[in-house]
């Protein structure tokens, strides 16, 4: 394979071509275990387009080198060549966690998150890497691309700026920056229209709305809250300003301010159960979970059959630890839903019954619901988990580390997975492999405070103190920021 990316692939309008392997020369001396062998071989059949092999050659380079940083990176890649993402994701996090100067994991991990609609993730996967390398100009294409996925044009237009400041010669940059310039151009057509259409009749509401819908487009939040007080300037006792200036306060994330018109529409409006359930979502947010259960309760009270406040409820009973409340509401989505929900709202209430019964100690009923789960959804990764949870919880080690592999075969995101894969290993005093899945867990999700926790008993397990120390340290100050 060549060692260069081809990054002026006009064909499409995302830098998404996965960058090139790492060839034997840049790779570090081998170890004992010939994982150099094994990445020699998985280079060669790289070149003649052989992923599946090179994918399994390389898996044995990290097998004979856990802690290479470059043997993961190359996994990941044939892993990304053959499609598949979430591994190649996984991978490409360990690979950054190993060595976080390992640039071209950068632009791959943002490119594939970008591709599954992550795109906040990809943005913070980018802007790492230009911390490492400010002066490339693919780095800034890649943050371009994801900023126009995402509507957000003016950001798009720095970004694509930059790119050609730091190569003029990137058509790609070049392609992609007049296009977002139409669109923008577009937009300002489109507001300058409505702008038009309210001085016909300045009185009409409506006619706001829809300007303050054009400029939430354009991300442009002050003029959209002020059209929506505009608005209830125009009509105080009417809905729709109210509704747009949620609207508005939803899309900048602004959970205190959206909770607060939420309140006021429930209040003036107290038989609306979409206002109900809207304001104990954002409660939530609040971590204000007693509000939250009050709001959803009463949305479910309005409208039994509204399926996602039904959830939502259930779930905020699980996040209070009530339970026993949260067990006949899966119990009844499970019943009568078959038919009714859709798949994987049917595949969820299944896993929220399975993990009412593992919160209440009755194991024995989560695996059967967990058996039930796989039965109908095959290979699904919360039943393989639950699945796992109970066999914990019944002391059969191996069958619940059987079973926890499992779901991160079907899931590899989900740092809880390893994270609680790693605590049966240590259990089971297989410490060197405890280590390898709590670092996984670390390197998926670094602000998953229980995993620093888990290392640090992993680290004690093993004599290694000061590191032991060292990760108690940041677990504690996880736990300080987040108010745990």
């Amino acid at each position: 394979m060549d060692n260069e990316q081809d990054t002026q692939n006009s064909g499409s309008g995302n830098n998404t071509f996965p960058l090139h392997f790492v060839s034997r020369e840049e790779m570090r001396e081998p170890d004992p275990a010939d994982g150099q062998a094994w990445t020699d071989r998985g280079n060669n059949a790289a070149a003649n387009e052989d992923y599946e092999t090179a994918a399994e050659c390389f898996e044995r380079a990290v097998a004979a080198d856990p802690e290479d940083a470059r043997a993961r990176y190359n996994l990941a890649l044939a892993q990304q060549y053959l499609g598949d993402t979430e591994l190649a994701i996984a991978g490409y996090r360990r690979a950054i966690d190993l060595d976080p100067n390992l640039i071209d994991s950068y632009i791959n991990l943002g490119n594939l998150y970008g591709e599954i609609g992550m795109y906040e993730e990809s943005l913070e996967t980018f802007q790492q890497g230009l911390e490492l390398d400010p002066q490339s100009d693919e780095l800034y294409l890649s943050v371009g691309d994801t900023y126009r996925l995402q509507n957000l044009y003016r950001d798009a237009i720095q970004a694509y700026r930059q790119a050609l400041m730091l190569n003029p010669d990137n058509t790609l940059a070049a392609d992609n920056l007049r296009d977002v310039r139409e669109r923008v151009n577009d937009q300002y057509r489109r507001m300058m229209e409505q702008e038009r259409r309210i001085d016909e009749d300045p009185a009409d509401p409506t006619r706001y709305a829809e300007l303050a819908s054009i400029q939430l487009d354009m991300h442009r939040y002050d003029e959209a809250l002020s059209l929506a007080n505009q608005m209830i300037a125009l009509d105080p006792q009417g809905r729709a300003g109210y509704d747009m200036l949620a609207a508005v306060y939803e899309q900048m994330g602004d959970a205190e301010q959206a909770a607060e018109i939420y309140q006021r529409i429930a209040n003036q409006y107290p038989e609306d159960p979409d206002a109900w359930e809207k304001l104990g979502f954002w409660r939530s947010l609040q971590d204000r979970t007693n509000e939250a259960i009050v709001a959803y309760e009463r949305a479910v009270e309005l409208d039994a059959q509204r399926t996602t406040a039904r959830f939502s409820l259930a779930e905020a009973y699980l996040e209070a630890d009530r339970y026993a409340d949260a067990l006949p509401i899966y119990q009844n989505m499970v019943d009568t839903g078959k038919g009714l929900l859709q798949d994987d709202d049917l595949a969820a209430a299944f896993a929220g019954l399975a993990e009412a019964y593992n919160s209440l100690g009755r194991h024995d009923e989560a695996m059967r619901v967990s058996h039930q789960l796989l039965e109908r959804f095959e290979d699904d990764p919360e039943g393989y988990y639950q699945l796992a949870v109970a066999y914990d919880g019944l002391n059969r080690p191996n069958d619940a580390i059987e079973n926890y592999l499992n779901a991160i075969d079907a899931d590899p995101l989900n740092a809880d997975y390893y994270n609680d894969l790693a605590d049966t290993l240590l259990t089971e005093k297989r410490y060197d492999e405890a280590l390898e899945y709590v670092q996984q867990a670390i390197a998926m999700d670094p602000s998953l405070t229980v995993a620093y926790e888990t290392l640090a008993q992993v680290y004690d397990a093993l004599g290694r103190g000061d590191e032991a120390e060292e990760a108690r340290i940041q677990a504690r100050e996880l736990r300080s920021a987040t108010g745990a």
